[in-house]
């Protein structure tokens, strides 16, 4: 009889176990690439940076909610954002797709009209995929973001970097 419990039980523990992975509370990041800003007669892109942090709120099978709080900073655009973070953990392969919808503000210093143009509330959406490279190190291989504000202008980034987790 405990045998056969053992027999039924075993791959049930296989299979769960199969998704674990160690998850980090909190983790920094800074990406390098380019931005373009969408609004008239500035087309280019430009380069820029990323820098953030993430804080994990709930994890569950190969889910992770995180919230989110970043900074994209280039020569055309400023911009502080907050809002969730959802990663799924591939069992099998060591990639992290994940997809966040942030909400925050954005400065826009350099217009071609030499303006300073300031948006009070800008919405992003942003996806991405982390690879593991060291224990607690991830390369960031891209991280793409499409901005929504008022202006009707749709800010664009797209990078890569590294995530430390801890």
């Amino acid at each position: 009889m405990s045998r056969r419990i053992l027999f039924n039980l075993l791959p049930l523990l296989v299979l769960s176990t199969s998704t674990l992975h160690p998850q980090a509370k909190f983790a920094i990041y800074g990406t390098g690439g380019g931005e373009k800003t969408g609004i008239v007669n500035q087309n280019d892109w430009n380069t820029a940076a990323t820098f953030g942090f993430y804080y994990g709120i709930y994890h569950v099978g190969p889910l992770d909610l995180s919230a989110d709080a970043r900074a994209d900073l280039s020569s055309n655009i400023k911009s502080g954002l907050l809002g969730p973070r959802l990663a799924f953990h591939l069992p099998i392969v060591a990639v992290k797709p994940y997809a966040e919808i942030l909400v925050g503000g954005s400065t826009y210093p350099n217009t071609p009209s030499g303006l300073s143009i300031s948006s009070k509330i800008v919405g992003r959406v942003v996806g991405g995929v982390d690879t593991a490279i060291l224990p607690h190190l991830d390369w960031r291989m891209i991280d793409y973001s499409y901005g929504l504000n008022s202006a009707a202008s749709h800010q664009q980034t797209i990078s890569t970097g590294l995530v430390l987790r801890f």
